[in-house]
């Protein structure tokens, strides 16, 4: 376990984030630098953009599965590590496992040893919720038998195991379906982002599957709030659920893009998605015990991305 690292006089405390430039990733910079953090961020820009971050923040173009993340770590010597990069698609994992393994399994590891070695206070990981549990009849709970069905779910799994055996307090988030701005449809739980798109678009909802299988989305500033509370030197390691704990059906997800675009849209059906699971539950009952709520509701947050698409 490290030590506390005091902060000179006259500098800000440092935070590392991996995967910086992404959808999650960069609303947390946001934060972090909003809370009085000088942050470096570590992303590939394989689906970051730079165009997401904040000026004041830092960016080094690198690969978690080949760059020298000793160095960055000693040279940066941030307080805490917020490990986001991932290669975030279920069917690209399926497509190609082993590229799947080097970013998810083999960069945490990596990321892993480099806090260690740089005597990081924290390490805060995000996992994936939906992966990691697979078929959830019920909604799961940290003490759920993890029942992963993809490589994606595989690998992030053992991603997991890295962190916590690494010797430093850390946090890992398993967040549910993640949606709000910047997504690009096409990721991990990105059926919000992909159906925004379309119907504002072609004006067709294409449904992969019966419509049947379920989900529970959360807004990224609630999962946000949620890092910040887990990066805390006081919360206990471990693994923390992030999410509503209310699943709905695909089927109902597009009647409230519909009720939000104002306009009547189709359906496309198309074939079910391998290593799609038939239901996702998750219960965040642990994480509520710190005083996070989710404050942002479905119809809503779906309302405010298609006003702020239109008016862009």
């Amino acid at each position: 376990m490290s030590a506390t690292r005091s902060t000179p006089t006259g500098r800000r405390p440092r935070a590392l984030v991996t995967g910086g430039a992404g959808f999650i990733g960069s609303h947390l910079v946001d934060r972090l630098i909003a809370d009085g953090r000088d942050v470096l961020v570590v992303d590939d820009l394989s689906t970051g953009r730079p165009s997401n971050l904040a000026g004041e923040a830092r960016l080094e173009q690198l690969d978690v599965a080949t760059a020298d993340l000793d160095r960055v770590v000693r040279t940066w010597r941030p307080r805490e590590v917020y490990h986001l990069a991932a290669q975030s698609s279920v069917p690209r994992s399926i497509d190609d496992p082993a590229r799947d393994f080097a970013v998810n399994d083999s960069g945490t590891q990596r990321i892993a040893s480099a806090s260690r070695a740089g005597r990081v206070d924290r390490l805060i990981f995000v996992s994936s919720g939906g992966a990691i549990y697979g078929e959830t009849p019920r909604a799961a709970s940290e003490r759920n038998r993890p029942a992963p069905i993809s490589p994606y779910g595989v690998h992030k799994l053992a991603a997991e195991g890295h962190v916590a055996r690494a010797g430093l307090p850390f946090a890992i988030a398993r967040p549910s379906n993640v949606y709000g701005p910047r997504q690009a449809a096409g990721l991990e739980g990105a059926v919000v982002a992909a159906f925004v798109d379309q119907a504002l678009g072609s004006g067709s909802l294409t449904i992969h599957g019966d419509g049947r299988q379920s989900r529970d989305f959360v807004h990224v500033r609630d999962v946000t709030d949620a890092l910040l509370l887990l990066g805390r030197p006081e919360t206990p390691s471990g693994r923390w659920n992030v999410s509503t704990g209310r699943a709905i059906t695909i089927g109902q997800l597009a009647a409230i893009v519909e009720r939000a675009a104002g306009r009547s849209l189709g359906r496309r059906v198309a074939p079910r998605r391998e290593g799609d699971v038939r239901r996702s539950a998750i219960s965040s009952a642990r994480l509520r015990t710190l005083g996070w709520r989710p404050s942002i509701d479905l119809n809503a947050g779906i309302a405010e991305l298609i006003g702020a698409r239109r008016a862009f």
